[in-house]
């Protein structure tokens, strides 16, 4: 077969079309890149209109929008679709989600500092909770180190308030615990019950509602926010609000380190950012609902007690669980205790 000399270019043909390709060549490394977009999944438990999920999550997904340009969105997985409370350490460090919420309860046992805050002597007061342990400080620093070292990150801490009671028969005493079934979630709630001669029980927040209802346990210890969240108040007649003798609740988001170090340097700043900002949002937000939750809890027909400084109940509790702090102090290296104490003051 003989090639078609007519459909071959002209010399001056082929000069062009070289020169052609040669400014293309130039060029490409000139032109934008094409942006490219990540996913971070995020996943949370309990009640979806507790403010540690209602506030801190949209206003991470829109600041973290922001801060990355759009380069980032938030794929949101609630009520433990995802995640289930007992489990969040380990489905954050094997990465079953990106982002998720805890109780710093769960991180004890691989976090010295999660123990110290876990304790009955942490109690930091509400309108100074971000100065004592929001980002930059030595408690946050220190947290933030410790869940590095098992692939992890601290993204935000939140006052979760005073633990408080609900309850089947009035718990304003400690004699009031003994020998009750009272449900725990974490080490510091099973150790206040047994300092007041209960018998702790462990449930997920999810399971509380119905062990109340069937009388599995007589009470329950838990955040004001998941207590209303989870309609608590159908199925048990008193709260109890310590008062801050049962210490603080502190809940926390944690990253896994791999999804952040997997993305550009700016957008790993940009993360940082949007999650110390979403915890000074959601922390305003939680405290906040405090006092709004226990009129909801009364206007719900149950009876409240507060247990206020200076009354009997009041020094009755705080005799009955120095025992407690005094021991718990003993037990954690000196200069950790030492930010705790100041913290809460």
């Amino acid at each position: 077969m003989q090639l078609d000399e007519t459909r071959r270019p002209s010399a001056p043909g082929r000069i062009g079309a070289n020169l052609l390709a040669l400014a293309i060549l130039f060029l490409i490394p000139c032109a934008p890149a094409l942006a490219a977009h990540y996913t971070l999944r995020l996943a949370t438990w309990g009640s979806p209109a507790a403010p540690q999920v209602s506030a801190f999550v949209p206003a991470f997904t829109k600041l973290l929008a922001q801060e990355s340009h759009g380069a980032i969105t938030v794929q949101h997985f609630p009520a433990g679709s995802l995640v289930k409370e007992q489990v969040v350490p380990q489905s954050v460090e094997t990465r079953v989600t990106d982002i998720s919420l805890g109780t710093i309860g769960s991180f004890t046992s691989i976090a010295p500092p999660a123990a110290v805050m876990n304790t009955i002597f942490f109690r930091p007061p509400e309108n100074r909770f971000e100065q004592a342990v929001g980002p930059g400080t030595p408690l946050f620093k220190a947290l933030d180190a410790a869940l590095r070292k098992h692939g992890m990150l601290l993204l935000a801490l939140l006052d979760n308030g005073p633990p408080m009671v609900v309850s089947h028969v009035p718990m304003t005493s400690p004699a009031a615990f003994k020998g009750r079934t009272v449900r725990a979630y974490d080490r510091l709630s099973t150790q206040i019950i047994q300092a007041l001669g209960g018998a702790p029980s462990t449930i997920s927040v999810s399971d509380v509602y119905p062990a109340l209802q069937r009388g599995t346990v007589s009470a329950a210890i838990g955040g004001i926010q998941g207590e209303i969240g989870l309609r608590e108040y159908e199925v048990a007649k008193y709260l109890l609000d310590p008062n801050g003798l049962f210490s603080v609740g502190v809940t926390i988001y944690v990253m896994n380190a791999h999804a952040l170090r997997e993305l550009p340097k700016p957008l790993q700043q940009a993360v940082i950012t949007a999650g110390a900002k979403a915890g000074t949002i959601a922390n305003k937000a939680i405290i906040a609902s405090f006092k709004s939750d226990l009129i909801a809890m009364q206007q719900h027909g149950m009876t409240v007690t507060v247990i206020e400084p200076g009354t009997p109940a009041y020094q009755a509790f705080a005799a009955a669980l120095a025992p407690l702090s005094k021991a718990e102090q003993k037990k954690y290296p000196p200069a950790l205790v030492a930010e705790a104490l100041r913290a809460s003051q």
